[in-house]
């Protein structure tokens, strides 16, 4: 009887310890405009023109990857060549879930923001890695989606509506400001 006491102790706590590492694996630092700006490779102002699927290899694995080519609209950081699309290829899957009821595969997780086709941001990307892969920095972060406002006026948000970065929303000249007065430091 002991034993099993022991056991269903420990297996209770094995099961808290993995809880706990996925939750603490999922958090993601809270960044100021200059911490977006310092850890990207580009900033710039682009409309989504496609979302498709993929897959990289790495480690001896098949990774789902989606695709996505954005039109730049204007440079802020970074360089661009003579070519005003990007490619960002972000760890991810288009498929639909397969879970039933509540319960969610771990697998099926995606931590990296999801662009809309047609849709116009500010990003903040990350440079590509030997895989081929980048992100928005610091995720939901560093990805400002552009959005009229009740005038008309560009104005942007982030995923976290700017919180720690201003006070909400903000018109995409005072975001690009800033930016630049960050870049041109």
């Amino acid at each position: 009887m002991k034993r099993q006491k022991l056991f269903m102790m420990l297996a209770a706590t094995l099961a808290l310890g993995f809880i706990t590492m996925a939750a603490s694996a999922a958090m993601v630092m809270k960044m100021g405009l200059g911490d977006l700006v310092g850890n990207a490779d580009k900033i710039f102002r682009g409309t989504v023109l496609t979302r498709e699927p993929g897959t990289v290899f790495m480690g001896g694995s098949e990774f789902s990857t989606v695709v996505y080519t954005v039109k730049v609209e204007d440079a802020l950081k970074g360089d661009f060549g003579a070519k005003p699309v990007v490619t960002l290829t972000m760890l991810g899957n288009l498929k639909q879930d397969v879970s039933s009821g509540n319960a969610k595969r771990l697998s099926r997780i995606d931590m990296n923001p999801d662009l809309a086709v047609g849709s116009n941001y500010v990003l903040f990307t990350t440079a590509a890695s030997s895989a081929g892969l980048s992100t928005t920095v610091g995720l939901g972060q560093g990805l400002f989606r552009v959005f009229d406002n009740a005038d008309g006026r560009d104005m942007t948000a982030n995923m976290l509506n700017n919180q720690g970065i201003f006070d909400g929303p903000v018109s995409y000249s005072e975001l690009t400001l800033a930016i630049s007065a960050l870049v041109n430091k």
